[in-house]
């Protein structure tokens, strides 16, 4: 077609392949979307500014900023398509920034060729072969509610697993991943809106599992310990145990086995009647608490049946519809650290623009052009630093091949069969190579190797002194933004768990949306974020995300007793506000970070209460304000003596 920058087109194909047919379809929108508004800007920017080259590297490095802002507050795979807006227009502008005149021209190439990589990927994944992801998403659906009924047996267990509170928790993370999934899923024509509502339903019935499953171990724990925990509230346990873990019974024996396992832990409930013992309490919190996890793992299973088959049973068609009845997911926004990623970036892409015209050096628009790429790329990350030195290692490699088929190879051939044939054997093995996370870094930098323009063009001219130079430039612009990387990655990543632990903080100071399904999947996610960073950094302590947990419990407790708040008797109810009130303004503490143990009057209130009459209130509300009070006590005062 006489395009300009061919390998422009053909990298895009390499970096919007996935294994899946939806992930590709819907990173390759995101690319065109976000190159096409990177080239608008570039056209917007330049002919006005060309003049002034300070003025425009501040613009530039200003919308490269505002796009890493709106990435690092999206959190989903749509945070693709803001930092390809961003780094776009360095890509478009930074090469071409001595010839303005041919800023149009430029971007308008750049994004037809990013489109016809677009459409030729799309279209041999969706048709040759295609790999859907409605079968994936079953599979890790499927691994889920395996390992949250796995985790919920060994927590019900005699032999409980030392790892059951690290393991647990990656509950949040599953869930998080599969969300990504299902929006890929979205872009398939068999994934109808229907479907789709199903699959969320599902997860945030998964996601209920962890504080569920947190509070009936805690309570077993604490039993057990004691020696207090009656022999045939064990035969339960053991029974819920073996129940949970999915057998070869049909849906409805599994259901009809649930409802008989409901049954049982109603019928031996204590009484929540006044005078009733701490023992009593926290055997009526546990058989409560374990009740309710029973029908969310019944939940689950009649979710993923409908799934693949709607079923004939009215009132099991009225219940589903109630579960996928909820609220849409929401997550945690970081906006503080979005905005210290988006200024370092803004300053690290400004004073490269300044170091290179101080310079002079003509082929730095290659240097700083990555420099912008490669630090908007990465600050998402956790350990973007490290990412860079990789990168550096990768770039250093693939240009060293390179230079073999500038310098060696394509010197001795002639036409594009060969061409083709030449480059066959790094681009099949490393495409094979790019499904292994192991070794997708590696096999993307030899991809780009064999890709430069100085191979992928209309016709080869034997230049290798302009492609060391190139080289240089790439290599310069690595290590700028990897030692810019480091001078200012703490300012958003130090602090980042404190964060996200102060956000949770807040909401339950604030205490106004507690009782909503949306902030238990904001705590979710949040747990999410705990768990990975931990993970991906090595940290030896997963104290903060066992925090989190805590904080979703306790929040939890607190909207249950604000719920009963019109129900209890006005003596009653002064206290349970007093509850309410201290346990607010300790979590203020919290934020302003003056104290961090809850205050002593909040037990004796919390204590007062549990013991007080609660008369003249119906047994299903003395009932429920009973188990609110006990899951808060346990979930602020751990360490606390029996009542």
């Amino acid at each position: 077609m006489g395009f300009a920058s061919p390998n422009w087109a053909i990298i895009t194909t390499y970096v919007v392949t996935q294994p899946r047919a939806g992930a590709v379809l819907s990173k390759s929108v995101y690319r065109v979307v976000g190159t096409g508004v990177g080239g608008a800007m570039s056209v917007f920017l330049v002919p006005p500014l060309v003049n002034a080259p300070e003025l425009l590297s501040i613009a530039i490095a200003l919308w490269l900023g505002l796009c890493v802002f709106l990435a690092a507050i999206d959190r989903t795979s749509r945070s693709y398509m803001f930092v390809l807006a961003g780094y776009s227009t360095c890509i478009i502008v930074f090469p071409t920034v001595a010839h303005p005149e041919a800023i149009f021209t430029t971007a308008v190439l750049r994004v037809q060729e990013i489109t016809l990589g677009v459409v030729c990927s799309g279209i041999v994944h969706a048709t040759l072969l295609p790999s859907l992801s409605g079968k994936l998403l079953l599979d890790r659906l499927d691994g889920a509610i395996r390992d949250a009924a796995r985790w919920t047996a060994d927590a019900l267990s005699e032999n409980r697993p030392e790892t059951l509170d690290r393991d647990r928790r990656r509950i949040a993370v599953a869930v998080n991943e599969i969300h990504d999934l299902v929006t890929h899923a979205g872009y398939e024509n068999g994934q109808h809106a229907q479907q789709r509502r199903l699959y969320r339903a599902l997860l945030m019935q998964i996601e209920r599992v962890l504080p569920l499953s947190a509070a009936v171990d805690d309570r077993i724990v604490e039993l057990r310990q004691a020696g207090r925990l009656p022999p045939d509230i064990a035969a339960l346990l053991a029974d819920v145990a073996e129940w949970v873990i999915p057998r070869s019974a049909s849906g409805s024996d599994r259901q009809e086995d649930a409802e008989r396992l409901r049954e049982r832990c109603a019928g031996r409930e204590p009484a929540a009647g006044p005078g009733m013992t701490w023992d009593d309490a926290l055997l009526l919190s546990l058989l409560a608490r374990l009740s309710d996890l029973i029908t969310v793992h019944g939940n689950c299973l009649a979710l993923r049946s409908v799934i693949v088959a709607i079923p004939r049973d009215r009132a099991e068609r009225q219940r589903i519809r109630r579960l996928v009845r909820t609220e849409s997911r929401v997550i945690d926004r970081d906006y503080t650290g979005a905005l210290a990623a988006a200024a370092s970036t803004t300053i690290a892409l400004f004073t490269a623009c300044l170091l290179w015209i101080a310079s002079g050096w003509e082929g730095g628009a290659g240097a700083v052009m990555l420099a912008g790429v490669f630090f908007a790329l990465y600050s998402g990350f956790g350990n973007p630093a490290l990412l860079l030195k990789n990168k550096f290692i990768g770039v250093a490699v693939r240009l060293a091949l390179g230079a073999v088929y500038v310098l060696a190879v394509l010197p001795s051939i002639d036409g594009f069969p060969l061409l083709a044939a030449s480059l066959a054997p790094v681009l099949l093995v490393s495409g094979v190579l790019l499904t292994a996370p192991r070794y997708s870094p590696l096999a993307f930098n030899l991809i780009i190797g064999v890709l430069s323009p100085s191979i992928i063009a209309d016709h080869f001219e034997p230049d290798f002194a302009a492609y060391i130079n190139n080289g240089l430039a790439t290599l310069t612009g690595v290590y700028f933004a990897l030692i810019m990387m480091r001078l200012l990655q703490p300012l958003w990543l130090q602090g980042a768990v404190q964060r996200l632990l102060r956000a949770g903080w807040i909401d339950i100071a604030r205490g106004r949306h507690l009782p909503s399904p949306r902030w238990r999947s904001r705590m979710g996610h949040r747990l999410a974020l705990l768990t990975m960073r931990a993970t991906n950094s090595g940290a030896l302590s997963s104290q903060p995300t066992a925090d989190a947990l805590r904080d979703l419990r306790a929040g939890l407790s607190l909207a249950e007793l604000a719920g009963l708040q019109s129900n209890l008797p006005e003596a009653d109810r002064i206290e349970t506000s007093s509850i309410l009130a201290e346990a607010a303004h300790y979590y203020r503490n919290l934020v302003r970070g003056s104290d961090h143990s809850p205050p002593a009057v909040l037990l004796e209130h919390i204590d007062h209460v549990m013991q007080s009459e609660l008369g003249g209130v119906p047994a299903g509300i003395r009932r429920a304000a009973i188990l609110a009070l006990v899951s808060l006590r346990r979930n602020l005062f751990p360490a606390a003596a029996a009542v």
